[in-house]
Parts: structure tokens; sequence; C-alpha cells
């Protein structure tokens, strides 16, 4: 299956559709894109590993991994099981579910067996909101060994599911209702509200990720199930256990949306200071989409990002590796 297009959404140069079988048969849907320079040419400093967030799929990259590619990054991403047009576990595809976190990790583990002589080492994790938890359990299970991490709103904590509402769901998972609509979710997809919408003040770009859903609706997700809530929970547990993430002492820059409400921001200054080599910054005026905002907000994004990247894949190294495509 090609990629999914709409107007002004271009394929990264050279990108290249992959397709493996994750744990349990699961068929999965990745991309690998070389690293390019002014000449088009791919000469590679290194390679970043993305990790999208709930709901999200590779074609909502495009730009950000074109801006990675010229940056002189090979770029690998993947279709989480469960979401964009990667398999389902559950029968309506609209559930967003995962029974363990460990799922995606190990699927990215096996993708990385695969695919991972063709990206040239040094490794940065960029990982955003559900994908900054598989992110991070990834690396503490050392399933991924980066050099470098940037993670953008990561759901280090999830907001209001706290008290009466973590035990209501621990319950009903473990009661076997695992399977069921969080409540109060959405149960179906539908075009929402630029007006009303918790992701971005950029319209183009909120637009962009509507049409998409809307050219290939089995790109649509609704709500999360009490599974994936449980699940998301325990994984979130492991990064408070003591010494979890001792080891994790390659550079690590943490932002934080100010116009946050889907996760918990107060986690993130809590598991920053956890990691040994962290810095954790605020992005004043972002809502929960950093990568997805406005030009000025996406500026300093880039900015926090390249602090790591020039740490990591300093531009006057550059390897002569090249990426291949």
């Amino acid at each position: 299956m090609a990629f999914v297009h709409v107007t002004g959404n271009p394929e990264p140069a050279g990108g290249e559709e992959l397709w493996l079988e994750g744990r349990g048969g699961v068929k999965l849907r990745a991309l690998l894109a070389p690293a390019l320079n002014q000449s088009g040419v791919g000469t590679a400093r290194g390679s970043v590993i993305l990790f999208t967030g709930r709901t999200e799929f590779i074609e909502k990259y495009f730009e950000v991994i074109t801006e990675l590619q010229q940056r002189g990054f090979a770029v690998f991403t993947m279709d989480w099981r469960g979401q964009g047009l990667s398999g389902r576990e559950q029968k309506n595809p609209l559930k967003g579910h995962l029974a363990t976190f460990d799922d995606p990790v190990a699927d990215l583990y096996a993708a990385m067996r695969m695919y991972g002589d063709r990206l040239p080492k040094p490794h940065i994790v960029l990982a955003h909101s559900m994908g900054g938890c598989i992110a991070l359990r990834a690396m503490q299970t050392n399933r991924v060994v980066a050099d470098g991490a940037v993670f953008s709103a990561p759901m280090w904590g999830i907001a209001n599911v706290k008290g009466f509402a973590e035990d209501f769901t621990r319950f009903m998972t473990a009661s076997g209702m695992g399977g069921m609509f969080a409540p109060g979710v959405e149960t179906k997809w539908s075009k929402q509200s630029f007006k009303k919408n918790a992701l971005t003040h950029d319209k183009e770009r909120y637009a962009r990720a509507q049409g998409l859903v809307s050219e290939q609706n089995e790109l649509a997700l609704a709500g999360p199930t009490l599974g994936w809530v449980t699940a998301a929970l325990d994984a979130i547990d492991t990064f408070q256990a003591p010494g979890a993430l001792n080891h994790l002492r390659m550079p690590v820059m943490v932002m934080s949306a100010g116009e946050e409400s889907l996760v918990d921001n107060s986690s993130h200054a809590e598991i920053a200071t956890l990691l040994p080599n962290a810095r954790h910054i605020m992005i004043d005026g972002a809502r929960h989409e950093i990568m997805m905002e406005t030009d000025n907000i996406r500026a300093q994004f880039w900015a926090a990002f390249d602090t790591v990247a020039d740490a990591v894949a300093p531009k006057t190294g550059v390897s002569s590796a090249t990426a291949n495509a």
C-alpha cells in the first residue's frame, strides 16, 4: 500500500514504506528515509528514531521527517500496532488499544533488528506524547540504545487519571473489561473544529492531519480503551522504580507545552530529575503537539532539538557513511 497523500504534504525524498510482522503476528508498517544534503545526496550525521503519539501515523510527520533529513539524519518511524495502517487487536478498528506497552517496544526491537544496519550511528530518539512513554520504556529496557533523546510533551503522566479514576480503570481491566472504551472518550472519528482543538494553534497543519484521515479512513482512531489506559499507567509506574533510569546517561531534552491539557506536565520535571543528563524546558504558548505548532513555536522546538543533535552528532564531524534508500 502506498503512502496516503494530500495537497501540501509531500512524502520525504527517498522514503521507503516497509512492512514487518510484530509480536502475535500483527502486521506493522514503517518508513525509512535517507539523510539529505543540498544536492539531494544522502550523507548522514546519524539517524533519528521517531516515536509518534496516540492516534498518529507516518504521513502526519512527513514535514518533520523532511526537516530531519535536511539536518543530515536518516529517519526511521512506524505506525504502532493498533493505529495508522498497522494491524489492530480489537474487532472495532476505532478502539485505541494496547494490552501492554511492552508490545510496541518489542515491535520496534524487531524492526531495528531488521533495518538497524541501514541507520547510521549515532542514533537519536525523538518522541512525542504516547511515543515518549514507549521510547522511555524501550530505552529503560535496553531495547533501543540511543546516543541522545528529545521528548516532546511525553506521556509520563495522564491528565485527570488519578485517584478513583485510576482505581476504576485498573479494576475494570483486571475484571476482563479492558477492551471497552474508557469512560467519556470519543467512540467515533469525525472532523473536529479547529476552534475547539487542544493540539495546535496552526490551522493549516491541523487541517492537513484531519485531511489525511478523511482521505484514508483506515487511519481513523477514536478514544482509548480501559486496557490501553491501564497499560499506560503500568509503563509509567516502571519509570519511578528506584534506579530504573540511572543507566540512561545520554543527553536528554524534555519539552513541555505551556498550554498542555492532555498529559501531566508535572511528570516531565519529575522524570527529568531521574535522568542523569536531562534538561527540561517549557515551550510557552504551545499546545500539546509542539512539532505541529505555528512556525515561531516550532522554531523553539528545533532549537532545542539541535542542542542535543549538535552534542551527539556535530555538523563538523559528519560521517561519510550514507544511509541506504
